[in-house]
């Protein structure tokens, strides 16, 4: 079984130690013949509390699962909140899983309403859209979606990867607003940034004391489903309905269209 881990930003040298140990904590549930490969794209906007850049930095994302196919892989997996899933599950014939839409799904079986807890304000936004479309509002608290206070920048992604550190200024930041999501009733409470999700679980992190509430690291838990909807659909052939919404569009237009955005040659 091979997986496509794929970023959404470009690779940070400052940030090396982070990626190890984030990879180190997502692999820990796989199977051990799983072979998980990360993918930072060859081009990223490198900034996605935009919609608009977001929005443009889809395309590069949808264009490395289109690759990770090409090259022989089982799955792909999207390993940022905000993704193009829909689009990526639309031009490919493998599975596509997310941190976001697999974390959420799986949080629907630990509790009755979750929330999410992510990185800025503006991030809320973009979870937020993502909640309605895959509509799970119901399944999800009031105001489902909330942001750490300051917001994190790269200082504090890298004061994670430092034991002492993440337990005396990381985890309390989180854990904050995180029984703020339970006092407003949350029963499953997710973290709502990919490499925040396995630094906070190796802490031992992983319930807001107290409470019986769950801390969902989402990108180990989003990657494992991913690895099981590989499974399903290497044993049953189970990937995706082709009736509508994700019908793959007919090859020669969308060639055309990736050629005049200068996407690919020819």
């Amino acid at each position: 079984m091979r997986i496509c881990w794929i970023n959404t930003d470009s690779r940070n040298p400052a940030l090396e130690p982070m990626y190890a140990k984030v990879d180190a904590m997502v692999r820990q549930p796989l199977h051990p013949g799983t072979e998980v490969k990360w993918r930072f794209p060859v081009k990223a906007g490198d900034y996605l509390r935009s919609l608009y850049a977001e929005h443009l930095n889809s395309v590069l994302v949808v264009e490395e699962a289109i690759r990770a196919e090409e090259e022989g892989f089982d799955a792909v997996f999207i390993a940022c909140w905000n993704d193009p899933l829909w689009e990526a599950r639309e031009m490919l014939s493998i599975p596509v899983g997310s941190v976001s839409e697999q974390a959420m799904l799986a949080a629907l079986t630990m509790g009755r309403r979750f929330a999410v807890v992510t990185v800025s304000d503006k991030t809320t936004v973009a979870i937020e859209r993502d909640i309605r479309a895959y509509a799970l509002g119901d399944r999800a608290i009031t105001r489902p979606v909330r942001a750490i206070a300051p917001e994190s920048d790269l200082g504090a992604i890298l004061a994670a990867t430092d034991p002492e550190r993440v337990a005396a200024e990381i985890v309390p930041r989180w854990n904050k607003v995180a029984e703020e999501c339970v006092r407003d009733g949350a029963e499953v409470v997710l973290i709502g940034c990919t490499f925040y999700g396995p630094l906070l679980r190796a802490a031992g992190y992983t319930e807001v004391p107290g409470t019986g509430v769950p801390v969902v690291d989402a990108a180990t838990v989003g990657l494992k489903q991913t690895e099981t909807m590989a499974e399903i659909a290497r044993a049953t052939g189970y990937v995706k309905s082709t009736r509508l919404a994700l019908r793959p569009p007919v090859p020669e237009r969308i060639s055309n269209a990736r050629r005049k955005l200068g996407l690919i040659g020819g």
